[in-house]
This record gives C-alpha cells, structure tokens and sequence, in this order.
C-alpha cells in the first residue's frame, strides 16, 4: 500500500517508467524491425543470386540457341550456294541440251525439206521420163546420149589416152560446148607431139574433135590453134559434108564478130587448106560461108582477102559470082565497091570475050 501510494503520491516516478517502457518496446520493435530487415536482406540477396542463376543459365541457353541457330543458317546458307551452284551447272546443262536439240531439230527439219525437195524433183523427173518414153523418145535418146558422152569425156580425163578407143565414138554424135573444157584439159594431158609418132596420133585425135564440134573456139584457142592450123588438110578429108559446113560456118562467123579483116592470115590457111581438099568446088559449102558473111561489107572485105592469094583462083571466082550477083546494080555502091565489081566482071568473062 505504501509502494503503491508512494508512487500514486509520486508521478514524476511513474512517467519516468512509462517512458522507460515504452522505449524499451520500440527498441524491442526495432530490433525486430531491423531483424526483419536483415532477413528480408538475405532473401533479397539469396534471391538476386537465384535470379543471377537462372538469368546466367538462360542467357548460356540463349547462347546456346543463338549458336544453334547460327549454325543451323551457315549450314541452310552454305546448303543453299551448293544448291544454287547445281542449279546454275543444271541450268547450263540444261540450255547446251535444248540448244543442241534445237539444232539437231533444226538440221532435221532442213535435211527432210531438203529430202522433200529431192523426192519432188525426182517424182518431176520420173514424171517428165514416162512424158518422153510416152511422147518424145526422140529427147529422151538425145538425154541418155549426153549422159553417156559426159561419162566418156570424164573417162578421158582419167586416161587421156584412151582417146585412141573413144575418138571415133565421140566423132560420131554432137558433143555440146559445156564439154570443151574438159576435152582440152585432157589433151593437155598428153605428152608432146615430139615424143614419139603414138603421142602425135593421140594428139591429131583431139585435134579432130575440136575442129568438128568446137572449130568457134578451139580455132581461136591460144594452146590449140597452132598445132591445128598445121593439120587443117587432115580435118578436112576427115569431114563429112555436114561437119564441113558447120565448122566452116562457125570459123567464119567467129572472124565476122571480131571483123573480118582482123583475121585475114588465118582466113588464108583455112582457105588454102580447104582449096586442097576434096571440098575445093563444094558449091554449097561455099554458098553457107557466104551467106554467113551476112553483110555487105563482110562479103566484099573477105573477096579482097581470098583475091590476095594466087592459089585461091577457083574459090575467088565462085565468091565474086555471088557478090556479082547480090550488089552488080545495087544501090548505094561507093566507087570502090564498083571497082571491085568491075574487076570481078572482066574475071569472069571468058578470055576470048575481051575484044568485045
């Protein structure tokens, strides 16, 4: 009762209790508090540490992805170049093929127009032979007869030679002027004349051939016309009245070309030679060559050239008849020409008529 009087009876005391109570509780609260705080400061940090732990481990799976990943892409990427190059090989594999058959159907496609082309010339062809066996026998003869003279001109290309066998088969059918060349490169093919009298036979074979179907050209011919002009008797006595006319008649067409005049020496050894043959007094012959000359100029230019040689008096006569007869009262005669005239007037007239 005392204490608590005491104590009722002294509040200074008991505030100093209270006070004393009250801090010894928020110390309590505080030690607590801070107790709290620390623990709560080893959670935080035994967390943190956790999270660290699994943020380490995730970012070493991010890695680990992102390395995968990686790989995955060189390997997509390098995967995709080795594609691309056997794409790109394939694709030049592919277009040299297509090119090549392109070709290939190209080529086809020109050889069966060109087997078409063929088989359409030949059906033209076998039309045309069963026309001519049907119709015209006569061409068709005249066909197969040049083929064959093609084949023995190629022959002698061959064996020049040969000529010996073959001179009188060719002598005895037309051989068209496509087939000179040939014929001449074979006779140049033969040894000289001088070699020995075989090779001159060989030579003088040719020689006839030319005069009878190529006297236009092979008279003219720089590598022929010598040798020939010496064996102009041979030819002649050789040839048959139709070779005869139609040589001469394109030897002198070919100097009325050119003008007469042009070939006065070679007009004279033809002229010569043939005065000596049995063809001297061939009326018609002569007629042919005449009416060859065409022109009155020709006509009177040739007289003067056969007028000049001595040997050629017959022939002269029978030429300065047909002039005489064509231009004797002609109009338009200069005074040279009816000099000539007159000169061949008083040649024809017979010697005892002179008087007259």
């Amino acid at each position: 009762m005392e204490n608590i009087n005491s104590s009722v009876n002294n509040p200074t005391e008991n505030n100093d209790i209270d006070l004393d109570l009250t801090k010894n509780k928020q110390i309590e609260n505080l030690t607590s508090l801070i107790s709290e705080v620390n623990d709560l400061r080893k959670d935080l940090k035994d967390t943190k540490g956790e999270v660290n732990q699994k943020i380490a481990y995730q970012l070493r799976c991010n890695e680990q992805a992102i390395n995968s990943v990686n790989t995955s892409i060189s390997g997509a990427s390098f995967a995709l170049k080795i594609f691309a190059i056997i794409v790109a090989i394939s694709a030049i594999g592919l277009g040299i093929y297509i090119t090549r058959q392109v070709r290939n159907v190209t080529n086809l496609t020109r050889q069966n127009r060109s087997i078409h082309e063929m088989h359409l010339k030949i059906r033209d062809e076998v039309k045309q032979l069963d026309e001519n066996i049907k119709n015209n026998l006569n061409k068709l003869y005249q066909d197969l007869r040049k083929e064959e003279t093609k084949a023995l001109i190629s022959r002698l290309e061959i064996v020049p030679k040969d000529i010996a066998n073959l001179g009188q088969i060719l002598a005895s059918r037309d051989i068209p002027m496509e087939f000179f060349p040939k014929l001449k490169e074979a006779y140049k093919a033969l040894p000289p004349q001088s070699e020995s009298p075989e090779a001159g036979r060989y030579r003088t074979s040719y020689q006839l051939l030319f005069f009878q179907h190529f006297s236009a050209s092979a008279l003219f011919d720089e590598d022929l016309q010598n040798e020939m002009e010496m064996n102009y008797g041979v030819f002649m006595e050789a040839s048959f009245e139709n070779d005869i006319r139609k040589t001469s008649r394109e030897f002198i067409a070919a100097c009325a070309t050119d003008g007469i005049l042009n070939y006065r020496e070679k007009i004279k050894k033809y002229f010569i030679a043939l005065g000596k043959s049995r063809y001297a007094e061939y009326k018609e012959l002569h007629r042919t060559i005449y009416e060859t000359l065409s022109t009155k100029e020709n006509r009177f230019n040739f007289y003067s050239i056969l007028h000049s040689e001595e040997e050629l008096g017959g022939i002269v006569v029978l030429y300065g008849q047909y002039i005489l007869g064509d231009y004797k009262d002609a109009v338009g005669n200069t005074d040279s020409d009816k000099l000539v005239l007159k000169e061949i007037q008083e040649e024809a007239e017979p010697k005892g008529d002179t008087k007259r």
